[in-house]
């Protein structure tokens, strides 16, 4: 598969990363934050290629019956959890430089961290899951090459997002994470529609 090719299939699929790294970057956008985000979307986007080379036909149709369905659920859920948060909490409270992982009871609230940042990593990264299927159905050699230019767009295009959303929620406060977390909600029903 010509390189091109390959840029313009690592950009596609890149644009859920970044999408919704901007939406968490509106209030979680530290410089940790920033690399978590950046580093798992990449690492996602890089793994998922490969391993649905390795797994095959059988996986490739059932998980493109029901891929679009969990990521859509994964995503909505993370959106919901964002705006509930930025609902109840004082205007930028976490985005005051301050990386505020533990509140009430030791439980992490930032969604670049834990199962949250998992979540979003697997549920971003599942169109290249059925890419790698692809990719193995056309007996591609290069799969290697592939999943790392996917991996290398999709982090750099995360930390694209995370900059673009602390640019919003700089300038638009706690009007700017509701939106943010309604976004997120949105990428999710569009998941669904498109």
């Amino acid at each position: 598969m010509p390189l091109w090719n390959v840029l313009a299939m690592a950009v596609g699929l890149g644009m859920d990363a970044m999408s919704v790294s901007a939406a968490v970057g509106v209030r979680w956008h530290g410089p940790r934050q920033k690399f978590r985000l950046a580093w798992h979307m990449g690492l996602f986007q890089f793994l998922m290629p490969v391993l649905g080379c390795l797994a095959g036909n059988e996986l490739a149709g059932l998980l493109k019956s029901v891929g679009t369905y969990v990521a859509a659920a994964l995503v909505f859920g993370v959106g919901a959890k964002m705006l509930f948060e930025a609902c109840k909490s004082r205007p930028g409270a976490a985005a005051e430089g301050v990386e505020h992982a533990v509140e009430h009871g030791g439980e992490p609230r930032d969604p670049t961290r834990g199962w949250s940042l998992v979540v979003l990593s697997v549920a971003t990264s599942l169109d290249a899951l059925v890419v790698g299927f692809s990719l193995g159905l056309r007996g591609a050699t290069s799969v290697w090459l592939a999943s790392a230019v996917i991996g290398l767009v999709a982090g750099a295009m995360a930390l694209t997002g995370v900059t673009i959303g602390q640019r919003v929620g700089s300038a638009f406060g706690r009007r700017a994470e509701v939106a943010g977390a309604v976004v997120l909600m949105a990428l999710a029903v569009s998941f669904l529609i498109w």
